[in-house]
């Protein structure tokens, strides 16, 4: 078995504290022969935890995020001869209802009124709209229903009613993005927005100064900032892009990077 020291290199120093989780949870899943459900993980945390038990044997690793193109997904690791199912990932959808002639709801208000409320991002998954952004649903773990649904009822200055569904009725991804191949002299996260979205490095960087440039839903406090493969950047204005893959250098030297990527 890998050292610590030999698998931290593969990672970013910011990332080693949820390495550590990692390890603990194969730890225990090893030592007590059961299963381990994870909150919900971006796709960077996806892509470290599925590594890390790659490493294991006698495990099996399972994603589930309510919906097939979930971004946030929680995680079941366990021993390989348990049978897993749907259920055991915990995951309840929530209808809103509110008065749609006098109010128009945004992601960013249904997220702030639920984080506002004492909830952890974690705790929440994907947060869905129909065609028109007009109809919205909430992906969560099943044992925030109550809460939520006694608690938080006003998303902005509208009142809201929450309506437990089930998965079925879930709306799709409506947008899932392109995938886009670009030649990169680096990973520095101000070289990639630029490169995706035809900017200069200068305005990159005066966004990142603003806290316009999130990465994995935390605000990008450097340019310099090196992405990795599953990496998710938000790019406030402009759409958001997820690193999917690295397949080498060209012949001059470029990093070979795919993204997928969405446009405002």
């Amino acid at each position: 078995m890998a050292s610590d020291d030999q698998i931290k290199q593969h990672f970013r120093p910011d990332e080693f504290a949820f390495i550590a989780q990692v390890e603990d949870w194969l730890r225990r899943v090893s030592l007590d022969s059961r299963e381990i459900l994870t909150p919900f993980l971006n796709p960077r945390e996806q892509y470290i935890l599925s590594s890390l038990v790659a490493r294991q044997k006698d495990l099996q690793l399972a994603f589930n995020g309510g919906i097939v193109s979930a971004e946030a997904r929680r995680a079941i690791i366990a021993p390989d001869y348990f049978d897993l199912s749907q259920a055991d990932f915990e995951i309840s959808l929530l209808g809103i209802d509110y008065p749609q002639k006098f109010n128009h709801l945004r992601q960013a208000d249904i997220l702030g009124a639920v984080l506002a409320a004492g909830l952890d991002r974690k705790k929440l998954g994907d947060i869905l709209s129909d065609v028109n952004e007009s109809q919205w649903q909430l992906l969560v773990d099943q044992q925030l229903v109550s809460f939520i649904t006694q608690n938080v009822d006003h998303i902005g200055n509208s009142k809201v009613n929450w309506l437990v569904l089930a998965l079925d009725f879930a709306y799709d991804k409506l947008d899932a993005g392109q995938e886009e191949f670009v030649l990169l002299a680096s990973l520095r996260i101000d070289l990639v927005v630029a490169a995706i979205f035809g900017l200069s490095r200068q305005v990159v960087k005066t966004m990142i100064d603003q806290g316009l440039v999130r990465i994995n839903w935390a605000t990008c406090q450097k340019a310099d900032s090196v992405i990795d493969i599953g990496d998710i950047i938000s790019v406030r204005h402009y759409g958001r892009l997820r690193l999917l893959t690295v397949t080498g250098r060209s012949k001059k030297d470029k990093i070979k990077a795919t993204f997928n990527v969405i446009k405002r």
